[in-house]
């Protein structure tokens, strides 16, 4: 009985050191974390610790090696040092006051910084402005200048040279929305290739400025009515036009007249209302700071929502007296140039008829509010286009149909707010086209003879364009902006000939190719895309240079399209693989022979028959007669579609005339892609 009350009273004390031999507290412990592994010298770091297995959460920072490696202060705020240390790889450690003898720890290397400075400028179109740059941490303070990823930039988005003088470029950038976007600069190290700087840039043109009196045309402006509560709109008083003896501002009705909303009197300003400002930028509908000046008033405009299909997008507003240039100077679209800076000047008083007009040849210009001079060329003629419009600013949307419009290639030739721009000829500075409308892709102008027939008096006379009746080429087209935007690099290639297609398109090569080679002319037969249909392939005939065909080549073959591609005489012969096709596209180029006058007609002979149905199909915004892609010494009809909608199914041809397919945004008279703003 005894031994057994011992044990119960020998258990206790078992348990407690059975307990305190084998059930020790868990070690403390400290993580380490820091907000970025790279630190530029001179920078700072936060570091942050957490102390494991204590309510203790104090620690001590500290930098090995010293103050030469950086400090860091009680609250984990690490200040690198003015150099790269000679190991740039600095340790950070932190130890806890709940456990003295541990300590967390985590590195950070350190690097060279670099700063650009001004960090922001605003530079107008050819202007100059000078970039420094600094690099901390290092002996070698060469860098490489670039604007947008580009080293020393390109005549779209401007060039910078070795010392960082960035100059703009002729026309403002814009994205391929219509939109005008800002560059960056960019100083990349040469001791670091790693470490870079940059700053904003924003080009304006002069366009968009107050003029002084009398004020030139080709800047902005607009109806001193055309704003909400919240928005307000401006475009291009676009040229001086002269009707029985006295002058008028010629613009569009969307500009001057508010889209059928506007009321014959109302007051044309210079500039527009989204380009007033009271010293900051911009402040949209700033009519109380009194800056600009009333230079018209509405005289007369088209109709364009009561009418199915409108002839033209026009206004005219008589001039208030010494307000206006009376010599119709353009800004920049002169024939010569001072220091680098094209010079105004007025356009030909002669128009430049649409039939004699080459798409993808004729080279043309404009001087307008958003994106000042920009230089391109005609895409097609004789257009029927469904345009997007808006009422009035903030009123409700109508859709118009033109007939016998103009296209130009690029959807950089013009932004929202040139709308009113004078199209001309970059040869004669000849008019050829009111713009008034964009997409992603084009933009579109009525052809001037229907724009001055439209806004003839009671007594039927017609303005007439104020200007001499010749004059020399547009000068700020002749390097930078001649042709920036060709046939070419428009085409929407998205599409791509699918795996089946190209078979299909080798199998007819093969067959085909014995007949296509026996002319003499041929060279080689190839495979690959189509440049009227992306999504098709093509059999590529490579004809030598110089060399007319003995027979003309069909367009297509077993349902399979042509391609003419002119080739020097030394290529590569017979039938080729795809790969040895695509490398001699590299050699060669499109055939240089442009469609005749007469070609031209009858393709738009073809183009009247047809566009009437293919205009009613879903996701068709436009059809007009162009030069073909694939072989541009041929005609072709060319169908624009509206990119993201279901592609309806188009012909190969048209009673033998090739048709080509553009993919395009929505065509619109007012503000795409800036929201604030009238196209």
């Amino acid at each position: 009985m005894r031994r057994c009350v011992l044990w119960f009273l020998l258990l206790p004390s078992l348990f407690l050191g059975l307990a305190a031999c084998g059930g020790s507290r868990p070690a403390v412990a400290v993580n380490v974390t820091e907000t970025s592994t790279t630190v530029p010298v001179n920078g700072t770091d936060f570091f942050s610790a957490s102390v494991i297995n204590s309510s203790n959460q104090t620690v001590t920072w500290a930098v090995m090696g010293g103050a030469a490696n950086g400090t860091i202060d009680s609250t984990g705020t690490f200040h690198a040092p003015a150099s790269v240390p000679a190991n740039p790889q600095v340790t950070i450690t932190a130890t806890p006051a709940a456990a003295p003898a541990i300590m967390g720890q985590a590195s950070v290397t350190i690097t060279i910084s670099l700063s650009v400075s001004p960090q922001a400028a605003f530079v107008q179109t050819l202007a100059t402005k000078p970039f420094s740059a600094s690099v901390q941490g290092s002996s070698n303070q060469v860098v490489t200048w670039q604007v947008n990823g580009v080293t020393g930039g390109n005549i779209a988005v401007g060039t910078i040279s070795s010392s960082g003088l960035f100059q703009a470029p002729e026309s403002v950038p814009s994205n391929t929305s219509g939109q005008t976007v800002t560059v960056t600069v960019s100083a990349i190290s040469q001791a670091n290739m790693s470490v870079s700087g940059s700053a904003i840039v924003t080009v304006t043109s002069p366009n968009q400025l107050k003029e002084n009196t009398p004020v030139k045309l080709g800047s902005s402006g607009g109806n001193v009515d055309d704003e909400t509560s919240t928005e307000c709109a401006g475009g291009t008083l676009g040229s001086l036009v002269v009707r029985a003896g006295t002058q008028f501002i010629l613009s569009n009705n969307h500009v001057l007249a508010r889209s059928d909303a506007g009321t014959v009197g109302e007051g044309i300003i210079q500039p527009g209302l989204i380009d007033l400002t009271n010293g900051t930028m911009p402040t949209p509908c700033d009519t109380a700071s009194g800056i600009f000046t009333t230079v018209g008033h509405l005289s007369q405009f088209t109709n364009l929502e009561l009418q199915p299909n409108p002839l033209a997008d026009a206004a005219i507003a008589q001039l208030v007296s010494g307000t206006v240039d009376s010599s119709g100077n353009i800004i920049e679209l002169g024939a010569g140039s001072t220091n680098g800076v094209p010079d105004d000047g007025p356009p030909a008083s002669t128009t430049l008829p649409v039939a004699s007009l080459v798409p993808n040849a004729t080279a043309v210009a404009k001087s307008g509010r958003s994106t000042g001079l920009s230089c391109s060329t005609v895409e097609s003629v004789n257009g029927s286009f469904r345009v997007q419009y808006q009422k009035g600013l903030g009123g409700p949307n109508f859709t118009a149909t033109y007939n016998n419009q103009v296209a130009v290639n690029g959807g950089t030739f013009s932004a929202a707010g040139d709308s009113g721009s004078l199209i001309v000829s970059q040869a004669g500075g000849q008019p050829v086209a009111l713009l008034f409308a964009g997409s992603d892709t084009n933009t579109i102008g009525n052809p001037v003879a229907t724009v001055l027939s439209s806004l003839a008096d009671s007594s039927n006379n017609m303005p007439t364009f104020v200007g001499p009746a010749s004059r020399g080429a547009v000068a700020g087209c002749t390097s930078a902006g001649a042709d920036a935007f060709g046939a070419t690099a428009s085409q929407t290639a998205a599409a791509k000939p699918s795996a089946a297609e190209i078979s299909r398109a080798d199998a007819a090569k093969n067959q085909s190719a014995p007949q296509l080679m026996s002319d003499p002319s041929v060279l080689a037969v190839g495979v690959d895309g189509s440049l009227d249909r992306p999504e098709h392939a093509a059999i590529v005939v490579f004809v030598q240079q110089g060399q007319p065909l003995s027979h003309a080549i069909p367009h297509n073959i077993s349902g399979i399209l042509t391609r003419i591609v002119s080739a020097p005489a030394q290529t590569k012969t017979g039938i080729l693989s795809r790969a040895s096709t695509a490398e001699l596209l590299k050699n060669s180029r499109a055939m240089l022979a442009h469609p005749t006058a007469q070609d031209l007609a009858a393709a738009t002979s073809v183009k009247e028959k047809y566009s009437p149905s293919l205009m009613q199909q879903h996701g068709i915004v436009g059809v007009a007669v162009t030069s073909s892609l694939d072989n541009p010494s041929e005609a072709a009809i060319i169908v624009y579609v509206e990119e993201g909608k279901p592609q309806p199914s188009i012909p190969l041809e048209f009673d033998g005339v090739r048709v080509r397919i553009k993919l395009t945004s929505p065509i619109r008279a007012y503000g795409w892609g800036h929201p604030r703003s009238r196209m």
